[in-house]
C-alpha cells in the first residue's frame, strides 16, 4: 500500500468507530501481541508526525506488518461494516480458501477435490451466471399453474450441458466425479438462500416470518448531522387559491387542488435541510429533484409581501444559519415505497451527484420514519388546521366545521400567501426546542455536531450549477438528408432542434448525441457527442421556441391536437392554444386551474399580461354580458402594438 499518513479519509482515521475485539477472549501470548499490534494503528493514525522507525521501537511491529494490517481493518466485512480492530486479531483467517492447483483426473478415495468447485465457476463465468439466475428464481413466489420452480435435477442437467459447451471434457471436474458435482451444487443453492433470512425460511417451508430482516441495507442509528436523512412527502390539508389574469385581461381568483409538500429532515438534529412545494395532484421525479436542490443550495430569504410577517431570532435554515453546511451530502436516504422515490432518474441523481445509500422502508409503516411523520402532524395540527379553509385530519374533524369559507373563495388562503407562510413556519421550526437533542433547537443541534464531527461532504463545485439536478440524458440521432436539402437536426418530443453549427455541418447526419434538458422549460436542449465533448445549445423550432414551456404541457398539447381538442394553425402560440383551452374549464375542474397555475408559477403564461390602463376595456358588465362580440384572439408576436380602445354598439332585438 502507497500512501501518505495524511491522505487518511477521516472516516477511516475515527478508529473509535471501529466494530472492537474482546481481547479477555484471546489467549495470553495473542492478546499480547493483539494489544501491541492496536497501539501501533493508534500512534500511525492519531501521532501523523512520530517516525514509523519510533512506532516500531515502541511496539514492535514492522513496517510492512503494520500496512498489511491497516489494510485488513479498512477491509469491508460480510456484515456491512469494515473490519476495524477485528482485522488485527494475530493468526486469524481472514479469505476463503481458493483452490490453485488443477483437480487431478485420477485420485485415489475421495479427497483431493477441495475447492474445485468455487475454481469451476471461477474459470468459467457462465457456470456462476446460470447457478445464480436459477438461485434468484427459487426465491420467487408462484402466482400461476404455469409458472414452477425447476428441481434439482434438472438445473444440474442444465449445468452440464453448459459444461459441455464450455469445452470441458470427461477427464476433467466436474464429469471425473462420481455425482458431477451434484452435491456442491446443492451446497451452493444453500449458501446463496442462507445469505437472507426470508429466503433461508422460504427454502426450509417455513411461515413468513414477522419483522425478519431484508436483505436491503438499513440506515444506521443517526450520531451525527447529515448521516442519515428521511424524506417524504404530505398533502396538506387546505383548500388554496391562486390569483392569475385570463386570456382577457381580467383578474380571476381561480381554488386549486390541495397541494403537496416535501420535506428533507435530518435525523440526528431534527433540522429541516429542504423542502419544495409541488401543485400537481401527485408529485413526481421532477418535483423530489427540486426538493433535492433546495436541500443542497444556500438558503436566501424571500421579501414577504404579507404585513409583519418575518422569521424570528434564531430561526432559519442550516444552509444559511451553519455556513459549513452550505452544499452539504448525507449518507443515508430513507424512503419509503412510492414509486417516485425509486424512478431511475432519482436513484441516478442520489448515486451520482449526492452520493448515499437509500434505505427503504416497509409500506404501510410510518413509524420507520418517526421524525418526519411527527413534522407532519406538527404542520396539520399547529399550522394547517387554524388555517380559513382547513378540511381536518378527517371528514368529520371540528377544524373542518370551523374553518369552513362556505362558497365565498376569496377568504381562502392564496397560494402566493402559502409560500411566504411556510418558509417562516418551517424556519421557525429550526429555532425552535423541541426537545430529544438536549433541549437544544435543530439549529443550534446542527452547529455543535458540524464543529465536533469536523468533517463533511461536500457537493463538487462543478456540480454546484442551479439546474445540475433538473437534467436529464437522452440520446438521440441526427436526422437530415443531402438529397433533400433538409438540414441537419434531432428530434424530441415531437418538435425538431437545431443550432447553426448543427445544422451547416453534413456530416453529423446518423451520429449519436446525447442531450440534457430542463424538464420546466424545453426550448433549449444541451447536446454532447458520444465521446463526451461538447456540441453546444440546440433550439427548438417556430414556434415552440418563443414561450417558456414544460415537457409536460407540450406533451398535453400533442394529445390536444391528436384528439382534435384544439387545432393549431401557422402563425398561432400552440402554449396560448393550450392555456386559453385549460381557461375554458376552471369552472369545473380544479385539475386545469392546477395547471394553469403550475404555468404560471413557472413564467409559463407570459403571454396573458394585466391589461393597462389605457388598454383596459370600459364597459359595464351588462353591454358586456348582452353583446355577441367575442374578443379578438391575440397574436403570438413578442412586441405587441396597443389596442386601441373600440365603441361598443348594442343592438336591441324585439321579438312578438
Amino acid at each position: 500500500m502507497n500512501f501518505s499518513r495524511g491522505d487518511v479519509p477521516d472516516a477511516l482515521r475515527q478508529f473509535e468507530s471501529w466494530p472492537t475485539v474482546d481481547h479477555t477472549a484471546l489467549s495470553d501470548d495473542v492478546r499480547d501481541d493483539f494489544k501491541s499490534r492496536c497501539e501501533a494503528i493508534r500512534l500511525f493514525l492519531d501521532e501523523t508526525t512520530m517516525p514509523l522507525s519510533s512506532i516500531t521501537a515502541v511496539t514492535g511491529i514492522q513496517r510492512a506488518t503494520l500496512y498489511r494490517i491497516l489494510k485488513r481493518c479498512w477491509t469491508k466485512h460480510t456484515d456491512g461494516q469494515i473490519y476495524g480492530f477485528r482485522g488485527a486479531i494475530p493468526h486469524a483467517r481472514f479469505k476463503t480458501y481458493t483452490r490453485t492447483a488443477p483437480v487431478r483426473a485420477a485420485r485415489e478415495g475421495r479427497g483431493g477435490a477441495a475447492g474445485a468447485f468455487e475454481q469451476l465457476l471461477l474459470q468459467y463465468p457462465k457456470l456462476g451466471q446460470l447457478l445464480m439466475k436459477h438461485a434468484r428464481k427459487r426465491d420467487k413466489k408462484i402466482k400461476g399453474a404455469a409458472v414452477f420452480k425447476k428441481s434439482m435435477v434438472d438445473i444440474h442437467q442444465q449445468f452440464l450441458r453448459v459444461c459441455r459447451e464450455e469445452g470441458i471434457d470427461a477427464t476433467h471436474y466436474p464429469f471425473s466425479e462420481s455425482r458431477l458435482a451434484f452435491r456442491a451444487i446443492q451446497g451452493f443453492f444453500k449458501k446463496m438462500a442462507d445469505k437472507s433470512f426470508p429466503s433461508a425460511v422460504a427454502r426450509a417451508g417455513g411461515l413468513k416470518t414477522n419483522g425478519a430482516i431484508s436483505d436491503v441495507q438499513r440506515a444506521p442509528a443517526a450520531t451525527r448531522a447529515f448521516e442519515v436523512v428521511e424524506f417524504d412527502g404530505h398533502k396538506i390539508d387546505l383548500r388554496l387559491t391562486v390569483k392569475m389574469i385570463d386570456p382577457h385581461g381580467f383578474e380571476r381568483l381561480l381554488e386549486i387542488n390541495r397541494i403537496w409538500i416535501l420535506v428533507l429532515l435530518d435525523v440526528h438534529t431534527r433540522a429541516i435541510i429542504g423542502y419544495a412545494l409541488t401543485l400537481s395532484k401527485e408529485y413526481n421525479k421532477d418535483d423530489i429533484a427540486l426538493a433535492l436542490q433546495s436541500a443542497l443550495t444556500p438558503f436566501r430569504a424571500r421579501e414577504y409581501k404579507i404585513p409583519l410577517l418575518a422569521i424570528q431570532p434564531g430561526g432559519g435554515f442550516p444552509s444559511s444559519a451553519v455556513p459549513r453546511t452550505a452544499y452539504a451530502c448525507w449518507d443515508w436516504f430513507a424512503i419509503d415505497g412510492a414509486k417516485a422515490h425509486h424512478a431511475g432518474d432519482t436513484l441516478r441523481r442520489l448515486g451520482e451527484i449526492v452520493g448515499c445509500w437509500t434505505d427503504n422502508g416497509p409500506a404501510g409503516e410510518p413509524n420507520v420514519r418517526p421524525f418526519i411523520e411527527r413534522f407532519f402532524h406538527l404542520i396539520s395540527k399547529h399550522f394547517a388546521h387554524k388555517l380559513p379553509g382547513s378540511l381536518g385530519s378527517s371528514p368529520d374533524s371540528i377544524e373542518k366545521a370551523l374553518c369552513d369559507t362556505g362558497g365565498d373563495i376569496r377568504l381562502l388562503v392564496e397560494y402566493d400567501e402559502l409560500e411566504e407562510l411556510i418558509e417562516v413556519v418551517i424556519a421557525n421550526y429550526n429555532g425552535t426546542a423541541h426537545g430529544g437533542v438536549g433541549d437544544r433547537t435543530p439549529l443550534e443541534a446542527m452547529a455543535l455536531s458540524v464543529a465536533r464531527q469536523g468533517y463533511l461532504r461536500a457537493l463538487p463545485r462543478q456540480l454546484r450549477s442551479s439546474l445540475c439536478l433538473l437534467q436529464e440524458a437522452r440520446v438521440v440521432t441526427v436526422k437530415g438528408s443531402t438529397k433533400s436539402g433538409v438540414r441537419p437536426h434531432i428530434n424530441f418530443s415531437n418538435v425538431k432542434y437545431s443550432s447553426d453549427i448543427l445544422g451547416d455541418n453534413a456530416a453529423l447526419i446518423g451520429k449519436k448525441l446525447r442531450i440534457y434538458y430542463d424538464v420546466r422549460d424545453v426550448r433549449m436542449v444541451k447536446a454532447y457527442f458520444e465521446d463526451g465533448s461538447e456540441l453546444g445549445i440546440l433550439t427548438a423550432a417556430r414556434p415552440w421556441c418563443f414561450t417558456p414551456h414544460s415537457l409536460r404541457v407540450r406533451q398535453e398539447i400533442f394529445k390536444l391536437l391528436a384528439e382534435r381538442k384544439i387545432t393549431l394553425r401557422d402563425g398561432d402560440n400552440p402554449i396560448e392554444l393550450w392555456a386559453k383551452y385549460k381557461w375554458s374549464q376552471v369552472k369545473t375542474s380544479k385539475k386545469a386551474a392546477n395547471d394553469l397555475a403550475k404555468a404560471h408559477k413557472a413564467g409559463q403564461l407570459s403571454v396573458f399580461k394585466p391589461a393597462s390602463a389605457a388598454q383596459t376595456p370600459v364597459a359595464a358588465s351588462s353591454e358586456v354580458k348582452s353583446s355577441n362580440r367575442q374578443p379578438q384572439e391575440e397574436t403570438p408576436s413578442r412586441t405587441r402594438e396597443p389596442v386601441k380602445a373600440k365603441v361598443l354598439q348594442i343592438r336591441r332585438v324585439v321579438k312578438f
